[in-house]
């Protein structure tokens, strides 16, 4: 990671308007399956033979580009030019390889969906190449066993050399019938293949782009089908969920010194910080906690005891909130668990926000309803140690889709604004001037002209330092730009960070 300037571009700041309250907003948007999907495999996943990426390229751009669901990949493994890059892909596994990890990367992924590509190394190259359909039917109903009801995507084998294109018909044939009898007695699986030519492959084992191209949108058609006929079981995610809510990637002050830091959620529940440096770079710390959890929507990071530092906060399945202080990390004075410190109003997650409302640097309990409207729960210390302070209703929303809105603190009185992201990537903001009721909201109109129309590449951090949030655009390479928010301009962009940054 690195950070540099490039020359300046402003975002189009417009002048304040009149203050005014937040007015209702549009009907509340129908919620679809969100889908974590868990690429396994060997070389061809991992995407040798291209660009990078292999087949996962494609597949992202695709799902991003519809609207049937919404999906992450999962995965131990973090390669190529995707902006999320994680996988199970790894060159040179026979089947045994596989099959020995598969329950250990079950149990991390806690997958969706698996897109299963795996045995052309075993037709190459085994001491055992007659046997390797059983060794997949073996692999096949281990998958099931680790996680019962997942839905498995299996792929046949690509064309090859003419010395393998007889081993390879007779393999797909048997997982054809691996899947029938799975599907025969319930399981949720689905075999594919794919129409990927001679000419688009890089050599005789694997893909060039091209043939990637056509794996991904064999593999995308998959996954609406499934989608379509109700064959995926999916927690869906929270209707319109932000970022801080589910990515993998948070901005939170790690170690008190004003500037938010980089925090890697991986998918077994650790945690790793780069440090913000300024211009002095990016600083990597490690892994600063071993987290408690795989399911990242149960996790926040804000400052819950006012101290400038970011804490670990833990949602659980009723809904309660538990709390570690952030005392510098496993590798400085640890954390400290003060235990529950809410019971919690719902068991719905994403209606659930922290964010400093009223300005005391300690990060308050925001409840979004269906119809967008906000109730603040000022933080006095949590249960056991303050309690809570119920402000009430401070807004009536602008709309009901939660992931178009970001809670930061635009103007720099340590008090979080309103900012919503329009259909048009436009960034329209409110002061925080107490809410409804409390001194109301005051309305600067359009802030940004914006650069991206996806709500779920932009981010608001306080990467420069100064107080006041910044405009972070998270790129499809992996790469974050960010816009510093000078107050009456945005001067950028800057390149924060540099590929495979995972989100």
């Amino acid at each position: 990671m690195k950070i540099f300037r490039s020359g300046p571009a402003l975002l189009g700041l417009l002048s304040l308007v009149s203050a005014v309250l937040i007015a209702p907003g549009p009907a509340h948007a129908a919620t679809v399956p969100h889908l974590r999907v868990l690429p396994v495999g060997d070389s061809i996943t991992v995407g040798v033979g291209g660009a990078g990426g292999g087949y996962r390229l494609p597949l992202w751009n695709l799902a991003r580009g519809q609207s049937a669901f919404t999906m992450e990949f999962a995965g131990s493994q973090r390669s190529g030019p995707v902006p999320d890059p994680d996988h199970e892909g790894h060159s040179g596994y026979l089947i045994d390889a596989i099959a020995t990890r598969i329950d250990t990367w079950m149990a991390a992924a806690a997958p969706d969906v698996v897109l299963l590509h795996i045995g052309i190394n075993d037709l190459d190259r085994s001491d055992d190449k007659e046997h390797a359909p059983d060794r997949l039917a073996g692999l096949v109903s281990r998958i099931f066993a680790a996680r019962p009801g997942v839905t498995v995507v299996l792929g046949g084998l690509l064309p090859t050399a003419p010395r393998l294109a007889e081993a390879v018909g007779r393999y797909n044939t048997a997982a054809r019938q691996i899947v029938a009898d799975h599907a025969a007695s319930g399981d949720r699986i689905r075999y594919v293949d794919f129409a990927v030519t001679a000419d688009q492959m890089f050599d005789e084992l694997h893909p060039a782009d091209t043939g990637y191209a056509v794996m991904g949108e064999t593999f995308h058609t998959a996954l609406e089908q499934a989608v379509a006929d109700g064959g995926v079981t999916s927690s869906p995610a929270p209707a319109g969920s932000a970022p801080e809510i589910t990515s993998k990637v948070r901005w939170a002050d790690f170690d008190g010194d004003g500037r938010d830091d980089y925090w890697l959620l991986a998918d077994g529940g650790a945690v790793q910080v780069w440090r913000n440096g300024g211009d002095d770079g990016w600083t990597a710390l490690g892994e600063v906690a071993l987290g408690l959890t795989a399911d990242r929507s149960r996790v926040r990071i804000a400052d819950f005891d006012g101290d400038r530092r970011a804490d670990y906060l833990l949602f659980s399945a009723t809904g309660a909130v538990t709390v570690y202080l952030n005392r510098g990390g496993d590798k400085g004075g640890g954390w400290s668990n003060i235990g529950q410190v809410a019971l919690g109003l719902t068991t719905d997650r994403g209606q659930v926000r922290f964010a400093d409302f009223d300005g005391d640097r300690r990060a308050d309990y925001l409840l979004f309803a269906a119809t967008g409207a906000v109730t603040v729960y000022l933080n006095r210390g949590g249960d056991g140690y303050g309690g809570w302070s119920n402000l009430g209703k401070v807004a009536v929303g602008v709309t009901s889709d939660a992931g178009r809105v970001r809670l930061a603190d635009f103007d720099g009185d340590a008090k979080a604004d309103y900012l919503l992201l329009t259909a048009s990537g436009a960034v329209q903001a409110w002061l925080n001037r107490g809410g409804d009721g409390h001194g109301g909201w005051s309305s600067l109109g359009q802030v940004a002209s914006g650069t991206t129309a996806d709500p779920g590449q932009v981010r608001f951090a306080q990467v420069g330092g100064d107080a006041r949030a910044d405009y972070l655009r998270v790129n499809r390479t992996g790469s974050v730009d960010a816009w510093i928010n000078e107050g009456a301009s945005w001067a950028g962009p800057q390149r924060i960070t540099e590929g495979a940054v995972i989100e």
